[in-house]
Parts: structure tokens; C-alpha cells; sequence
């Protein structure tokens, strides 16, 4: 009987606290971090820092060249043809920053500015299908369209927050349209 007592007070002890009986969570052996555990913290690889630069918007480019030629950036008047012998047919307008040039403007542009040219001159769509259009570029008013070389040539990167583009309105899509009061007009101060 006093053997029983003595089981009976120490059972009773050990559920009272004493942590005798209480199972113990968390001790096991404590395990490495792993990098899966780590994931998002650290230096990116090199694939990351060679990503190709960021495809231009319609929207954003036109929202800055606003901007630009408010602060008296450069513009040069952008057009498109089909090959040498073809007219030079007008798309639009780029402007670049004192830190970059109009040359420099539309090469960075140059996809922009031959959808553009695809979307207002659908005669070139139909006689060169998917074969890219020649762009062209006038430095100056009166000059002639230089031809934008195939190959870029190699400059300083330009940033694209130092260029943009105005195509010309294309009422048919409603790119590059101003409207007030619903209405399509030909000047956003009218």
C-alpha cells in the first residue's frame, strides 16, 4: 500500500508540471536550412542581370513623349516603305532627351514604330505580308528620311524613360486619337 502511494504521488507530480510526463515538441535533432527554405533571399543569378530589355507600350511611349516635348526634347518625324524604290510613307513622331538621340530614339522604337506603320498603310501589309517594312527617320524638318540600318548600331543603352512616340491618330483602331467629350478630334486642344 505505501509502495502504490508513492507511484500514485509521483504519476500525479509529473502531470502537475514537473514536465516528468509531458511530451517534448521540437526537441529532435535541429536540422540545416536548406536553400529551398531560403527562397527569395540573396543575389540574383547572371541569367537575370542578361534579361533582354523590356518591350515597349504604345501607351506608355505616348504618355511620355507628351512629357518629353513639354520639356523641349528633341523630335524627329518617323515613316515606313516597303523597299528602296517605295515612297516613304509618315508614322509619326520620336523625341529623346539632351542624353539620347533621335537616331537612338527610334532604334529603341523600332518595333513600335513599324506596327504602327503596319496598322495605318495596310497597302504595305498587302504587298510585303509579314517581310519586315524599312524604317526611316528625319533628323530635322525639311531633311530627307535617313533608312534605319538593319543592325543596330553599337551605343550607350538608352533608358526608355529618355524617349517616346506619337504615331499618327489611326481613327480605324483608335490608336493614338484624342477625344473630348466622346467625340474623335483632330487636336486635343480643341
Amino acid at each position: 500500500m505505501a509502495m502504490s502511494a508513492v507511484v500514485l504521488a509521483i504519476l500525479v507530480g509529473s502531470t502537475s508540471g514537473l514536465g516528468a510526463a509531458t511530451p517534448r515538441v521540437g526537441m529532435a535533432r535541429a536540422r540545416p536550412l536548406t536553400t529551398a527554405c531560403r527562397a527569395g533571399f540573396g543575389k540574383a543569378g547572371p541569367a537575370a542581370a542578361s534579361a533582354p530589355p523590356k518591350k515597349l507600350t504604345a501607351k506608355k511611349q505616348w504618355d511620355r513623349f507628351a512629357d518629353l516635348v513639354k520639356k523641349g526634347a528633341q523630335v524627329a518625324e518617323v515613316a515606313v516603305r516597303k523597299d528602296e524604290e517605295g515612297a516613304w510613307r509618315p508614322v509619326g513622331r520620336v523625341c529623346a532627351t539632351a542624353d539620347a538621340t533621335p537616331l537612338g530614339a527610334v532604334t529603341r522604337q523600332r518595333a513600335l514604330v513599324e506596327e504602327h506603320g503596319r496598322r495605318l498603310h495596310l497597302a504595305l501589309v498587302a504587298q510585303t505580308g509579314k517581310a519586315p517594312l524599312q524604317v526611316g527617320f528625319r533628323p530635322a524638318e525639311g531633311a530627307e528620311f535617313e533608312l534605319l540600318a538593319k543592325k543596330a548600331p553599337d551605343a550607350a543603352p538608352i533608358s526608355d524613360v529618355e524617349i517616346g512616340f506619337e504615331g499618327l491618330p489611326d481613327p480605324a483602331t483608335g490608336y493614338y486619337c484624342s477625344y473630348k467629350d466622346g467625340k474623335l478630334v483632330a487636336n486635343p486642344a480643341d
